[in-house]
């Protein structure tokens, strides 16, 4: 940055008057001396004098000049002061001025002034409105009249500091129960009366808390942050008991039912909680660590309240850097499939297998589905691991086509897959890429997906069975089917859950729900496979009743491609009453 002139230096340090009153008498000597020497060359020209020769003397002139420089300073100086009074009175009117009133206009002497003094007010209360609405719109949620999320960030921001461990803060993240299939049902415009109703509701619940509870509220702001979600801020929460109250006050008050233009809708309220400043020392702290919280409860258990907890921050951090190695090994293609035989009951030949998924390491470590799965679907990673593993298990039966074993492979459609994805197009793709006939895949999806979602099932399935891929029912048993809607779905196999299976041998009512669905399938025409066949009797059990396959450890884990061919190769070679496991 330049440094500023002298002469800027020394004006930026001058009042207005001082700079009038130098400046006048700077002028006026100016003008004097201008005066002087006009006259003095008048009397040269007219030969009445010599420039020598002066009219008045030096000393006399001098004294002239100075009173001439004083009186006009002095007066620009005191002219000015009085100038300087009226734009000082009339800056004080203009800070001042919040309505128009003509008390006091008069003693603003100009009438120009008194004239701008108006129009400038007049502006001055036009925009004080505006700015006023535009502060109410920038920190209030328009559709329930709550403080929103702003609002919210700065009375943290102003108090957080002030909590102690003594005197701590607290504050909620809450959620609303069910409110996407509230809002599916009621529409848009009930949704709003829906939120504003939940505001009101929870501004009542906090309202009505007795002592010595009620002063932990004392202070707090209840805020509509973003979607269904509310916050609460207990600046002053005095202690964790007095919280885990307001916590059971709000839960009873969502107990009841909201009656919404003549409708009914039940909504409960599930919330993060964060201790301040045990658990957060800033705002970000404060809303991600209640973030962990409710995430948590929706995790456990769909509802409720739950504090948070440092074990939570752990678990979170080890779920995103689990995250970062799920995208690295999708990226490196590091998913393979393991294949569990299917035998069949009347000829003991291995007729199918079922594609499982595995994440190899490049370390060579093999890590179970459990353990990455669920982030997947969270994630979304899973459409691009299903298509992985869908493309392994195709290569894989070609390769069994090509050495001679009729053998079909049966692959997994996850619930994210089948909504997220166009599942013809990549079962085409892939077949196509592949050479894999479709009569030798089998597609699986669960129960609970197939009645969520008929219409899809059907339209999906529909060009992929007209070339002979089949459609199986997963884990059937184990939702709650609607058993005309199954009839009127394009499956071909019934794949009874290993729970019934596990149970035959000691829960009396297995053994009539396994005949139940084998009398289904058998009168639908269907195919059935049982899950999780660990011993001879559950087989036995099985085959006397009609059922088509079974798969489980009884005759083999899932195993790698080599391991599986190596299998086919050894079951060829065993008398029909030895293939099995061991």
């Amino acid at each position: 940055m330049r440094k500023p002139s002298f002469i800027r230096r020394i004006l930026g340090t001058m009042t207005l008057p001082t700079f009038a009153g130098a400046f006048g008498g700077l002028l006026a000597a100016m003008l004097y001396v201008g005066m002087t020497a006009l006259a003095q060359l008048y009397r040269v020209s007219s030969g009445a004098a010599h420039w020598r020769d002066l009219w008045i003397p030096w000393p006399v002139m001098a004294a002239l000049s100075a009173v001439t420089v004083v009186i006009a300073g002095l007066g620009t100086f005191l002219m000015t002061k009085a100038f300087q009074r009226i734009i000082n009175r009339f800056m004080a009117y203009l800070e001042d001025a919040e309505t128009i009133s003509p008390k006091g206009m008069e003693t603003v002497w100009l009438s120009e002034l008194r004239r701008l003094r108006i129009a400038v007010t007049r502006t001055v209360r036009r925009l004080r409105k505006e700015n006023e609405e535009l502060r109410r719109i920038a920190y209030v949620d328009a559709r329930t009249g709550l403080p929103n999320l702003i609002a919210m960030e700065a009375e943290i921001t102003a108090r957080l500091p002030k909590a102690t461990f003594e005197q701590p803060a607290a504050f909620f993240l809450l959620d609303l129960d069910q409110f996407t299939r509230a809002s599916e049902r009621l529409g848009s415009h009930l949704t709003e009366a829906l939120l504003r109703a939940a505001g009101a509701r929870l501004t009542e619940a906090l309202a009505r808390l007795e002592a010595p509870v009620s002063s932990s509220v004392q202070g707090a702001i209840i805020a509509a942050l973003h979607s269904d979600q509310f916050g609460i801020f207990l600046p002053n929460a005095i202690s964790r008991e007095n919280v885990s109250s307001i916590a059971r006050a709000i839960r009873i008050a969502f107990s009841h039912p909201f009656e919404i233009s003549t409708q009914v809708v039940t909504l409960g309220m599930s919330g993060g909680i964060v201790m301040a400043p045990e658990d957060a020392d800033s705002g970000p702290k404060l809303f991600r660590h209640a973030e962990l919280a409710l995430r948590q409860v929706r995790g456990e258990s769909a509802s409720g309240f739950r504090y948070f907890s440092p074990r939570l921050n752990r678990v979170a951090r080890g779920k995103y850097m689990l995250e970062a190695e799920l995208r690295e090994a999708v990226n490196n293609r590091e998913f393979r499939a393991v294949f569990q035989p299917k035998v069949d009951f009347a000829t003991g030949q291995i007729v199918g297998a079922e594609a499982l998924a595995r994440w190899q390491r490049a370390n060579g470590k093999v890590i179970s589905p459990a353990a990455f799965i669920p982030l997947a679907e969270e994630t979304g990673l899973v459409n691009q691991i299903g298509e992985q593993i869908l493309e392994s298990a195709c290569k894989s039966a070609v390769i069994w086509m090509r050495e001679g074993f009729d053998v079909s492979v049966a692959v997994n459609v996850s619930p994210r897959q089948f909504v997220s994805v166009d599942v013809t197009e990549l079962v085409l793709d892939v077949l196509k890429r592949t050479g894999l006939p479709p009569d030798r895949l089998e597609l699986e999806i669960t129960e609970s997906m197939a009645v969520s979602d008929p219409s899809k099932v059907a339209r999906v399935m529909r060009p992929l069975r007209a070339l002979g891929t089949k459609l199986a029912i997963d884990d059937f048993g184990t939702g709650h089917s609607n058993l005309s809607m199954l009839t009127q779905l394009p499956f071909d196999v019934f794949k009874i859950d290993r729970q019934f299976v596990m149970a035959l041998e000691s829960d009396r009512q297995a053994p009539a729900i396994v005949e139940m669905i084998l009398a289904m399938a058998e009168t639908l025409g269907l195919k059935t496979v049982a899950e999780g066949v660990e011993t001879e009797r559950q087989a036995e059990f099985l085959s006397r009743r009609g059922c088509t396959m079974a798969q489980g450890f009884l005759y083999s884990p899932g195993l790698p491609h080599d391991a599986f061919m190596t299998l086919l190769h050894k079951w060829e070679a065993r008398p029909a009453g030895q293939r099995k496991a061991g």
